[in-house]
């Protein structure tokens, strides 16, 4: 949908409908770009600029129809403000801003956008910016409607820069692509019903991204799982009649298969909460307890678009987590792969226990670091709310590598403590461990649980409880599925490229 061209003399012909143009307080005036433009209508938009009908203002969309002065139907003015304060999530959110009002009215219709001037994020940066405010800004979740709700949105969107820049702002496209393209596809996975994608379609889900980019898989049946004593997996899923599975991708970027990250996700397709039932007000949100394996299989589409030179396991846990005659109970004592024990005090802390088996199997695998993520607990949405995304880890390098990632990309990431005071609230009186250590920090408690199994392997867990939904559209996306930590994984994961 969205391509680069380098700017020539007649840019200013363009066939399209709406011609976009950002303007910068007390900058655009002076551009030449501008002159070309202005002199066309006889110097009335700089007039306008200057009395505010053209607004410079950060997010405001101003559009004025060419009247045949130019072959653009419509100019569309959006102000940026000062240049000096331009980040890139400013730029991504002023342009999201006029994609949400353009959407509607522009359906179907051609854009070009003009990034000619220098600022201070460069081009590549800021063609990242475009690109993510378009491709996050239109997605749309169809379902499962009689007849269709949403219209397609923008027929063609060109990006016209400088010949010079033209290279950057290639790479800046590629990566907008890449990353929103994964983002979307995990929004697309945790939006979809629990009973359109139970454990099989989930990992088949995953499998197919594996097939599309030439990765290899493995798809661990039950039959397996009880060979690899995955006694976590299996407990969780024993109260269903949908079959648990295991799904292990790997994508090799360097020629030795060693240095190999392993990323492990939640995939509870449905959770009542089992045994230890949840109420029923909001239940229906609980389709979404598979976040965490959607970021995971979002971030390697990001990874197979963009071939890094990374070695990659990704370890996703794929069960349901029902209240039937077979649940496993509270007050259970079960057997996890990695041969530690754990007293069962709630069925609903049944994540923690399908990631302990995915993380000692990735373990066994050689995997040289872990990141894990999981919409956890609820903790964390009372600790962060809707805002962030919780952090733990074992290894203070591994996480700033997580925190740098994340603030490049936009997503707001928060550390939370792992003090040894922690572990002792998961100590049982039965048992290696207990599931639940109690309510008061519980979102900690829940992170130290998954320590425990990660020992001495470099570890970064991230809780995206309270963010991986949203209850109200914002200029990236409409309610629902936010595909979070999926670029903030794949940034980190091309951080680590070498």
């Amino acid at each position: 949908m969205i391509h680069i061209e380098a700017k020539n003399p007649s840019y200013l012909e363009k066939r399209i409908d709406y011609f976009i143009l950002p303007v910068y307080r007390n900058q655009t005036l002076h551009t030449q770009e501008w002159s070309e433009l202005d002199a066309t209508f006889h110097q009335q938009l700089s007039q306008m600029l200057q009395t505010g009908e053209i607004s410079d203002q950060k997010g405001k969309v101003t559009i004025l129809h060419t009247l045949g002065q130019l072959t653009a139907t419509r100019l569309v003015f959006l102000g940026m403000g000062e240049m000096a304060e331009l980040d890139f999530i400013s730029a991504r959110d002023a342009f999201a801003k006029a994609v949400q009002q353009l959407k509607t009215e522009a359906s179907e219709k051609s854009l070009a956008i003009l990034l000619t001037e220098q600022t201070n994020l460069g081009p590549e940066r800021l063609t990242q910016a475009v690109g993510e405010a378009f491709l996050l800004g239109t997605y749309a979740y169809e379902g499962y409607r009689a007849i269709p709700k949403h219209k397609p949105s923008f027929q063609t969107v060109e990006i016209v820069v400088h010949e010079e820049q033209e290279a950057k702002a290639e790479t800046g496209l590629q990566l907008a692509q890449a990353f929103s393209t994964g983002t979307n596809l995990a929004r697309t996975l945790v939006n979809e019903p629990g009973n359109y994608l139970p454990p099989h379609e989930l990992a088949n889900r995953a499998i197919e991204v594996a097939k599309r980019y030439g990765m290899s898989y493995e798809l661990l049946a039950k039959d397996k799982l009880e060979e690899l004593n995955m006694g976590g997996v299996l407990s969780v899923a024993q109260g269903s009649a949908e079959l648990p599975y295991v799904v292990v991708i790997k994508y090799q970027g360097k020629e030795q298969w060693e240095d190999v990250i392993g990323l492990i996700g939640k995939g509870v397709t449905f959770d009542t909460g089992g045994i230890s039932i949840k109420p029923v007000a909001g239940m229906e949100e609980m389709k979404t307890d598979m976040g965490g394996s959607a970021a995971m299989i979002g971030a390697m589409e990001a990874i197979g678009r963009l071939q890094p030179a990374v070695n990659i396991m990704m370890v996703i846990g794929c069960v349901e987590n029902m209240p039937s005659g077979t649940a496993y109970k509270p007050g259970d004592v079960i057997t996890t792969m990695s041969g530690k024990t754990v007293e069962i005090i709630t069925t609903d802390a049944e994540g923690r226990l399908v990631l302990a088996d995915c993380i000692t199997y990735a373990k066994q695998q050689g995997v040289s670091c872990l990141v894990d993520c999981a919409t956890l607990t609820g903790g964390i949405v009372v600790a962060l709310g809707h805002v962030a995304t919780g952090l733990m880890t074992n290894n203070q390098q591994l996480a700033n590598e997580m925190l740098q990632a994340a603030q490049y990309c936009g997503e707001r990431l928060w550390q939370l403590p792992t003090f040894p005071e922690y572990r002792e609230l998961n100590k049982s009186h039965v048992a290696d461990l207990k599931n639940s250590g109690g309510r008061y920090g519980h979102a900690i408690i829940a992170g130290v649980f998954l320590q425990e199994f990660a020992e001495e392997t470099p570890w970064v867990h991230v809780d995206i409880a309270g963010t991986a939904s949203q209850s109200k559209t914002t200029p990236l996306g409409p309610i629902g599925a936010t595909g979070a930590m999926v670029r903030s994984i794949a940034q980190f994961l091309l951080q680590r490229a070498n």
